[in-house]
C-alpha cells in the first residue's frame, strides 16, 4: 500500500518534503497521521512551544504508549538496549536530561574545544582525501566516517586498536536501531551492536580511571566523580548518547550542504570567495535541506495549543526544517542565501531539547565544507538518477547516496 506524499515513512516527504510545507504554511498547521496516533507540525511558532511544552515530554514511554507486557517482551528481546533507556530515567519516571547535560559540559570547555578543533581537521584531511583525486564519488561514502572517527578519537578509542574498528562498525546498526519505532529486524542488530559499544566504552571508562588522559572520557569522569551519585552504567549510557548526538546527524548534514551548494554555483562561489560566510552557511545548509525528519513528543496530558485540543497519549513530530521554510519567519525560504538572518533559528532544537553537540556538530560542518570548496568545483556535477533515500527512519532524513562526477 501506497503512503500519502506526507506521511513520515514515505520516500516523497523524506526526499523532499516542501509539498508538505507549503500545505501547512497555507493553513493546515497540524496534520493527522491517524495509523500512528500522530500529529506533524510543521510551523516555526507551534514547533518552538512544542519543543520544550510542559505538557509533552521527549519520551513517548511517559505519555503511557506501550503497554506493560510489551514492555516486559520488549526486555526480554533487547535488554541492552530498554535496560540503557531504563537507566537514563529519573525515579519519578522523568528523563534524567540534567546529568547528561552536566556529565557533557567537557564539550564546552576551552581545552576540550582546541582538541575538537586539531582533530576535526586531521580527520576530514585523513578521510576526505578522495575528493582531490577522483573524479567520479559518492559524497555520502565520502564524508560519513568523518564524525564517527572524530568522537572516537575525542573519546580516546585510537584509529589504531581493534576496539577503533569494532565502535566504527557497530555505531550505524545502533543508531538505526534505537528509534522507538525501528522495525524488531533493526532493532536486533541494534542489540548486538549496542553490546559491542558498551562494553568498548566500559573497558575505555576502566582504563581512564587508572590513566587518566585528556579526552572526554576523563573529563565526563571527573565530573560524575564531582557529583558522587551516577551509577557507572549511567556514565557509560551517557558517552553513548554523546557519540549518537555527535555523528548521524553530522554525516547527513554535510551531504544534504553539498547537494544544496552544487545546485546553487553561484553562492557557492560566493563563499569560496570569502570563507569568513562559511559559519552562517552552515546554518543556513542546515535550514535549507536538514537532516532531522522530526523530532519526537508526546503528549503527558490534555492539553490546547492554537485552538486545538490534544489528548494525553499522542505522538507528536515536530519537523525542524518545516519551521526554517516558514515564510512567515523567513521570507522567500525556497531561496539559498548564506547570507540570511538566521537569529531565532531551530536547527539544534529548543529550550531544554537544545542539542548538546552543537559546537561539535558546527565544527564539523564547517571544516568539511570548507575542505569541500578547496576541492570540489562549482561545475561539479550530482548524478541526480543516483541519488537514494531510506524512507525508514522517524528522526532523520536519511539520504545514502549522492554520486557526483567531476570534469
Amino acid at each position: 500500500m501506497s503512503l500519502p506524499n506526507h506521511h513520515p515513512f514515505s520516500l516523497e516527504y523524506t526526499a523532499n518534503p516542501h509539498p508538505t510545507f507549503e500545505r501547512a504554511h497555507g493553513g493546515d498547521d497540524y496534520i493527522e497521521v491517524p495509523e500512528m496516533q500522530a500529529l506533524l507540525v510543521h510551523g516555526y511558532d507551534a514547533v518552538r512551544a512544542l519543543c520544550d511544552h510542559p505538557s509533552v515530554s521527549r519520551n513517548p514511554m511517559d505519555a503511557g504508549f506501550g503497554d506493560p507486557d510489551a514492555l516486559a517482551q520488549r526486555m526480554e528481546r533487547w535488554p541492552t538496549l530498554e535496560s540503557a533507556a531504563l537507566q537514563m530515567v529519573k525515579e519519578d519516571g522523568t528523563a534524567n536530561t540534567s546529568v547528561m547535560r552536566e556529565l557533557l559540559a567537557p564539550d564546552f570547555r576551552p581545552g576540550m574545544i582546541r582538541k575538537m578543533d586539531e582533530t576535526v581537521h586531521e580527520v576530514v584531511e585523513q578521510v576526505c582525501a578522495p575528493l582531490r583525486s577522483e573524479r567520479s564519488l559518492d559524497i555520502v561514502k565520502t564524508v560519513q566516517e568523518v564524525p564517527l572517527r572524530v568522537i572516537s578519537r575525542l573519546l580516546g578509542i585510537e584509529d589504531a586498536t581493534s576496539d577503533a574498528d569494532l565502535f566504527l562498525s557497530s555505531a550505524p546498526d545502533y543508531f538505526r536501531g534505537i528509534n522507538p519505532v525501528a522495525s524488531d529486524t533493526d532493532r536486533d542488530k541494534a542489540e548486538i551492536a549496542a553490546k559491542t559499544m558498551f562494553e568498548i566504552l566500559e573497558r575505555t571508562v576502566e582504563d581512564r580511571r587508572a590513566n587518566p588522559q585528556t579526552d572526554m572520557v576523563t573529563q565526563v569522569i571527573e565530573i560524575a566523580d564531582k557529583r558522587g551519585d551516577v551509577h557507572p552504567d549511567v556514565l557509560v549510557r551517557v558517552l553513548v548518547i554523546l557519540v549518537a548526538a555527535g555523528t548521524d546527524t553530522t554525516r547527513l548534514s554535510t551531504s544534504l550542504a553539498v547537494k544544496t551548494l552544487l545546485s546553487h554555483p553561484e553562492e557557492m562561489e560566493a563563499l569560496r570567495d570569502d570563507r569568513s560566510k562559511i559559519k552562517n552557511a552552515v546554518m543556513e545548509c542546515l535550514r535549507f535541506e536538514s537532516p532531522t525528519k522530526y523530532l519526537m513528543r508526546a503528549s503527558t496530558e490534555d492539553f490546547e495549543i492554537d485552538g486545538l485540543a490534544i489528548p494525553r497519549g499522542r505522538l507528536i513530530l515536530l519537523s525542524l526544517m518545516g519551521a526554517g521554510w516558514d515564510p512567515r519567519v523567513y521570507p522567500e525560504p525556497e531561496r539559498f542565501d548564506v547570507d540570511r538572518d538566521l537569529r531565532g533559528s531551530l536547527n539544534f532544537g529548543f529550550g531544554s531539547g537544545y542539542c548538546l553537540g552543537v559546537h561539535l556538530a558546527r565544527l564539523q560542518v564547517g571544516t568539511l565544507l570548507d575542505y569541500i570548496l578547496d576541492h570540489l568545483p562549482s561545475n561539479a556535477r550530482v548524478i541526480e538518477e543516483g541519488i537514494t533515500w531510506d524512507p525508514g527512519n522517524l528522526s532523520l532524513r536519511e539520504i545514502t547516496a549522492l554520486p557526483v562526477e567531476i570534469p
